[in-house]
């Protein structure tokens, strides 16, 4: 019953985003052990920018608690480009490594470790990304941080950095209304804040029936507006 119900969030996801970028998700330290989940992510961009205006992503995700530590997962990630049809373009190993027990010193830490291996027919180089996580929970707050390491393997490119930031409130209802900031600082060689993307918007995340996750929101562009930007909607089940 529980796989049926694994997949039913699968289908519910590519029904809702039948045809975005980086994945819009900010990653707590924590893991669960023994947890098994199935996650789909989705993103439609907007822009005044017609050549990427409508590009979409699409991401499904089989994960495992292997200890307590210790979850890794994999992707299999379709896009759409503007103007085009969806299509399989890569497969991600991701990992979370925690590094402290939960809520024992001032900050929740841990580390992401994924490698990104595109489509054959794409002809492009594998990626490896490793993220900092850290998280902070005060009262019914929860402020999370990472900071992000991209590199692109077999080629002279320079590392790029990355962050993404969210604060979520807890509500007694189980809503859980959040902040999300997501955006570049140019890489480890030359730092250039002013001139990459930046998104920032709301979310709004709710647990509901048991073991079923979902996050919706939409992530303005700051240089273009709040018509444009990203639409995201995340869901999991975890049993």
């Amino acid at each position: 019953m529980k796989l049926l119900t694994a997949a039913v969030v699968v289908a519910l996801s590519v029904s809702l985003m039948p045809s975005t970028s980086l994945a819009k998700k900010v990653y707590s330290p924590l893991v669960k052990q023994g947890e098994l989940e199935v996650e789909t992510q989705n993103e439609v961009y907007r822009s005044k920018n017609a050549g990427i205006d409508g590009k979409a992503k699409h991401q499904i995700e089989v994960s495992y608690g292997v200890t307590d530590f210790w979850h890794t997962g994999v992707y299999a990630v379709y896009e759409k480009p503007a103007g085009g049809s969806l299509a399989y373009t890569q497969t991600k190993w991701a990992n979370i490594i925690q590094l402290t027990p939960p809520d024992t010193y001032w900050l929740n830490a841990g580390f992401y470790i994924e490698y990104i291996r595109a489509a054959e027919n794409l002809n492009k180089d594998d990626v490896l990304e490793v993220k900092a996580l850290l998280e902070k929970p005060i009262e019914h707050w929860k402020h999370t941080l990472n900071m992000v390491l991209k590199k692109t393997l077999a080629s002279n490119t320079d590392t790029g950095l990355e962050y993404a930031w969210r604060s979520r409130y807890k509500m007694d209802s189980g809503l859980e209304p959040a902040i999300e900031i997501y955006g570049g600082l140019g890489t480890t060689k030359h730092l250039n804040v002013q001139d990459q993307t930046h998104l920032i918007g709301p979310v709004l995340e709710y647990e509901f029936f048991d073991g079923f996750e979902a996050a919706v929101g939409w992530l303005m562009n700051t240089s273009e507006g709040p018509a444009y930007g990203d639409f995201k909607l995340n869901i999991e089940y975890g049993f």
